[in-house]
C-alpha cells in the first residue's frame, strides 16, 4: 500500500522551510498554535487540534531531512474505532534547493496508507496544512489550527 505523499515547490530558500519545521514559531505559524515544541533530537513535540493530539519524537534534524516518529496520538472522532492510528507512523520532510530561492519539499507520512481508518480525514488535513506550510514559508503567514478563543460568548 502507498504511504501518503505530497511534493511542493516553495518560493522560499531551504533555510526558511527548515526553520518552519524546526522552530516553535514555525510550527505555530503553519500547523497548530497549540503545541509544546521540542527543539532537540530525541525530544517530543506535542501538537494539539482541539480535543485531538499527537506526540512526535524528533528522530532526524538536518537541513535537508526532518523526521518525526509518532509515539502517542488521539484522533477523537466518533466515526473512528481506533483513535490512535498515528502511533508508530513517521513523518518525513525532505528539503532540497531548486534554483534561485526555491525549495522542493517532499513530504511522506510513512504508515498513513489508504487501509487505515483515519486516512481520508488525515489526507485532507495534510493537504490543508502543507499548503499552509507553503504559504507560511512564502509570505510569513500560514493558516494553522487556531487556539480556541476562551473569551468567546
Amino acid at each position: 500500500m502507498e504511504n501518503f505523499r505530497l511534493s511542493l515547490l516553495i518560493q522560499a530558500r531551504p533555510a526558511v522551510v527548515y526553520e518552519a519545521l524546526t522552530t516553535a514559531a514555525g510550527l505555530r505559524g503553519w500547523w497548530t498554535q497549540d503545541c509544546d515544541f521540542a527543539p532537540t533530537l530525541g525530544d517530543t513535540h506535542r501538537v494539539r487540534f482541539g480535543p485531538h493530539h499527537k506526540d512526535l519524537r524528533v528522530d532526524q534534524l538536518e537541513p535537508r531531512l526532518v523526521r518525526w516518529h509518532c509515539t502517542g496520538a488521539l484522533i477523537d472522532l466518533p466515526e473512528l474505532r481506533r483513535k490512535d492510528e498515528w502511533v508508530g507512523t513517521e513523518l518525513v520532510f525532505r528539503i532540497e534547493a531548486q534554483g534561485e530561492g526555491q525549495t522542493r519539499l517532499d513530504f511522506e507520512h510513512l504508515g498513513l496508507i489508504p487501509a487505515v481508518e483515519c486516512y481520508e480525514v488525515c489526507e485532507q488535513g495534510w493537504r490543508h496544512f502543507l499548503a499552509s506550510l507553503q504559504q507560511y514559508a512564502e509570505t510569513g503567514r500560514g493558516t494553522p489550527h487556531a487556539l480556541a478563543d476562551s473569551c468567546a460568548h
